[in-house]
């Protein structure tokens, strides 16, 4: 039965007041759940009236003894607060008075914690949350445990089915001794709650939060913002493989609502929940009880103020981990390595679609993480023994509860690289008398995904066991929260950023070996030769800044450090903190009114940690991604406003996390410029800050330096003109000429002479149409340039800026072969000193012939380095190879109908850094 079938029945129970009807037994009277002091209310629900089924009365009486019955049921009613605004009210008052209710239904084969939880408003109505995007307003699972979970059975274990979630007591029943809980109530709620003028918005949402017990607005979670893009016409007329791609035509990720997987009970066993289940203790929280992990920026903390959410949840969901099971880059260029595979092996149709399902399966290893080895601890399906992308899309049917059968699967994979991933990632234990080394060993078992996971009972976090207070997790999930350095290791990081690929088109001959085959744990891939495809992890290992040969290195930065920020720097808010004292979770804990039935104080509290905090930002450079889930939300099935805080800034202040990364974090850039008697000289330097290359991770990423000289105007108001210019771009990216064609470079052209053109790493440059391109570039079998990730034998090319400390013997013994030789330069590069010195520097001389009448007093310099995510020679062998997939048709429309314009992608390039110089005038 779905959850909108059986919202149709208990929104007309409620509405209806069968209960009433039912003669339950209700409490005493209206009462608070909290004081309501200079006109804010701190309860956890607003007024309520509570009404209790006859099970419950009866578990009650019986002293909380065992567990509640199926099918048991609290109403709660609920009203303006405080109470007393309520005295000498008749029932039908009340009723009118009525703002909403939260239901409590009891079924132990639901969820782990039993009870199917809902929160209807006066008038709601039915919303199916099959085809909407706004967050649930009825589930098992729902962010009501984050309170709930704080109760205590008396005598039980607490993840015991036994122990309930109901704070309910017969003091609080008509016809039972004792009387309620009393909080303090001041007569300010007497006053008028009109908003003074000029006080705003921040008055409003103050006033919202006034009634609303600290609840998140859940009929008011934000949905999604209909499309209405139109085409770019610069794109459409470059990238013309493709007819252009109507909206209609366009297929659609799930609505982010079916990503939805709540701990199920102990009768079925199962690894994984989404991120939604972590969101209810783990997000950040507004007033009352907050802010806690959002910082304000502006007058108000209410829900739905202007402010930075530094929450694991608020932060993780705008990332690359968190969009990785929805990037629509990813989906495509899967598609077009099957288009590959079909073509490579057209003549075998049955190996192309067995090569093909397995190389599914291991991309989803990491994209759809959760789906994948969900999918493969249950015993697969049937005959089936790969998890694939049809998987990966899986919904549940209108008469199905979202997230149950395959649904599960697809709900999990779309979550990307979840929580519960990294949260139960261990150390994969060495066997006894094995002898490698251990990285040896981790290489040759762990990487490409292949994930170690600690018990499903278990997560694992940086903080000492007896830091942590574990019982509400192990109430409401059944999970207890365990220390593991493991958690602060980059070889945590290493799993999914060390990646090896066979080469399908370069099999192994009967007399041939490969080191990279030996370790591969695909047996369709054995016939192949393999290639190291994302190096990300290597390269930090050889780097200065490594702590796993030099464990005690003064200098160490794990990937952590430097992409879990400790602190946070927002430029345009003049925000530059450099520690954030928080709590971590916003659970009902010893800060909130009291209430019945609470477990013991001590394994409730949580304390504020002066240090240690590390925030789940994981900012890379990839603001394409972030531009597209911005302006298609409802193409690629996301909700933009934060449901636990209000917040509609979170995809922007992703995005100052991007940008403080690139312009902080990432690389720096010198210039020196001078003429002689014929030329003017530059010489730009540009140094790698990160602890990996720039560019690192899949190889199509690229940087370039963009080096104008600039004839300043004579006269004030007068135009500047560009006199020679190397790395100009046209408005989708692609590098040009000083005709603004074009580079022949740019896409690899056919040469005269035979092969294809590239741009070659420069230590000099004199020309116009030479540029420094900071890139990997592949041949396949037949000598081609690629991108495909299973073609690509040979590396033609490697000129990414290598991090500082970088040998090319590596830190250790341990680190050799191909995995070593995966860190080093290759082609010209190779033979640059700046490239073997260990500086991660790299410098380029510039030496450029003036044209005829050029006021030399009058030149300015001006370099800058880019960076591009998605250069134009990758999206059109994309668009090329694949012109007919649903994914690939997918992000031809959005990448189409982008608009970038004042963004700072502008011109689909993210500047790095740059400087500017006036030339050293020749000495007479």
């Amino acid at each position: 039965m779905s959850v909108a079938a059986f919202e149709e029945e208990l929104f007309a129970f409620a509405k209806d007041r069968r209960y009433v009807e039912l003669g339950w037994k209700r409490d005493k009277a209206l009462r608070d759940t909290g004081p309501y002091i200079n006109g804010l209310y701190y309860g956890t629900h607003p007024a309520v009236r509570v009404f209790y089924s006859p099970e419950v009365v009866a578990w009650l009486e019986g002293g909380r003894q065992g567990a509640i019955p199926d099918g048991a049921v609290i109403v709660k009613e609920q009203y303006p607060p405080p109470a007393a605004r309520h005295a000498g009210k008749t029932e039908e008052q009340l009723r009118d008075s009525l703002e909403s209710w939260t239901i409590m239904v009891k079924d132990s084969r639901g969820s782990h914690d039993g009870w199917f939880w809902s929160n209807p408003g006066a008038e709601q109505e039915v919303v199916d949350n099959h085809a909407d995007f706004s967050h649930p307003i009825s589930g098992f699972g729902l962010y009501c445990l984050r309170c709930h979970a704080s109760t205590r059975s008396p005598g039980v274990d607490p993840s015991s089915p036994e122990n309930e979630f109901t704070f309910a007591s017969l003091r609080n029943i008509e016809g039972y001794p004792g009387e309620p809980i009393v909080f303090r109530v001041d007569d300010s709620w007497r006053k008028p709650s009109k908003p003074e003028e000029g006080e705003g918005e921040s008055a409003g949402l103050t006033a919202a939060a006034a009634s609303s017990g600290g609840h998140p607005s859940c009929t008011q979670s934000g949905g999604m913002s209909p499309c209405q893009a139109t085409a770019n016409p610069d794109f459409v007329a470059f990238f013309t493989s493709m007819a252009p791609v109507s909206r209609g035509a366009v297929q659609d990720l799930p609505p982010i609502t079916h990503d939805w997987v709540a701990k199920e009970c102990a009768e079925n066993p199962q690894q994984f929940v989404t991120a939604k289940q972590c969101m209810s203790c783990h997000a950040g929280l507004m007033e009352p009880f907050g802010p806690t992990m959002f910082l304000p920026t502006g007058d108000s903390a209410a829900y739905g103020a202007e402010g930075r959410n530094i929450s694991p949840h608020g932060e993780w969901q705008w990332t690359p981990m968190g969009l990785a099971g929805r990037d629509p880059v990813f989906l495509a260029q899967l598609e077009s390595e099957q288009q590959m595979l079909a073509a490579e092996f057209d003549e075998h149709p049955e190996q192309a679609t067995r090569l093909s399902a397995v190389l599914e399966d291991t991309c989803l290893k990491c994209h759809g993480a959760m789906g994948r080895h969900e999918f493969h601890a249950a015993g697969s399906a049937g005959d089936r023994d790969t998890f694939g992308l049809d998987l990966c899309e899986a919904t549940a049917s209108q008469d199905e509860a979202i997230g149950e059968g395959d649904a599960r699967f697809g709900a999990l994979a779309r979550d990307g690289i979840s929580c519960m991933v990294c949260h139960r990632m261990q150390r994969r234990p060495q066997p006894e008398g094995d002898d490698r080394p251990y990285l040896q060993f981790f290489l040759e078992t762990s990487v490409t995904g292949n994930l170690y996971l600690g018990p499903p009972n278990e997560l694992y976090g940086p903080f000492k066991d007896e830091e942590i207070a574990a019982y509400p997790m192990q109430h409401a999930l059944g999970i207890t929260p365990k220390h593991s350095e493991f958690l602060q290791s980059s070889q945590m990081c290493g799993v999914c950023h060390t990646v090896t690929l066979p080469a399908v088109d370069k099999p192994i001959a009967e007399h041939e070996s490969d080191e990279l085959n030996d370790s591969q744990v695909v047996r369709e891939f054995e016939a192949f030769h393999h290639h190291v495809e994302q190096a990300t992890y290597l390269e930090w290992l050889n780097s200065s800044f490594e702590n796993e040969f030099a464990v005690d290195n003064p200098n160490a930065k794990s990937c952590q450090d430097c992409h879990m920020s400790r602190g946070l720097r927002d430029d345009e808010r003049n925000l530059a903190l450099d520690g954030l004292p928080t709590r971590m979770a916003v659970i009902q804990d010893t800060t909130y009114p009291d209430a019945e039935n609470l477990a013991a104080h001590k394994d409730i509290e949580v304390k504020v940690r002066e240090e240690g905090y590390a925030r789940h930002n994981f900012s890379g450079l990839n603001l394409f991604l972030i531009e597209l889930f911005e302006q298609f939300d409802d193409v690629l099935g996301v909700r933009t406003q934060d449901y636990m805080t209000g917040s509609k800034l979170e995809i922007d202040n992703a995005r100052r996390n991007f940008l403080n990364t690139a312009r902080n974090e990432t690389a720096e850039l010198s210039l020196s410029s001078r003429l002689d008697d014929e030329d003017l000289l530059a010489n730009v330097t540009v140094r790698n800050k990160a602890g990996h290359r720039f560019p690192t991770g899949v190889g199509f990423r690229r940087a370039f330096l963009e080096l104008l000289v600039i004839e300043r105007p004579a006269e004030q108001g007068g135009e500047e003109r560009v006199v020679w210019g190397s790395g100009r771009t046209n408005s989708v990216g692609v590098i040009v000429d000083a005709a603004g064609e074009p580079l022949e470079t740019e896409f690899f052209d056919d040469h005269a002479a035979g092969g294809q053109l590239s741009q070659p790493h420069h230590e000099e440059i004199t020309r116009e149409d030479h540029v420094q391109v900071y890139e990997s570039l592949l041949h396949n079998a037949e000598g081609r340039f690629t991108t495909s990730f299973l073609r690509g034998c040979n590396t033609i090319k490697d000129n990414r800026l290598l991090p500082r400390g970088w040998t090319p013997m590596g830190p250790s013994s341990a680190l050799t072969g191909r995995y070593l030789q995966a860190t080093h330069p290759t082609g010209g590069a190779a033979d640059d000193p700046r490239y073997q010195d260990g500086s991660g520097t790299d410098e380029v001389a510039y030496r450029v012939a003036l044209p005829a009448g050029v006021d030399r007093t009058r030149l300015e310099v001006r370099a800058t380095l880019h960076y591009q995510a998605l250069p134009p020679y990758f999206l059109k062998n994309l668009f090329d190879r694949a012109p007919d997939g649903p994914a690939t048709q997918r992000l031809y429309f959005l990448l189409s109908h982008a608009d970038f314009s004042g963004t700072p992608i502008e011109d689909w390039k993210l500047p790095i850094a740059s400087a500017t110089s006036a030339p050293d005038q020749p000495e007479e």
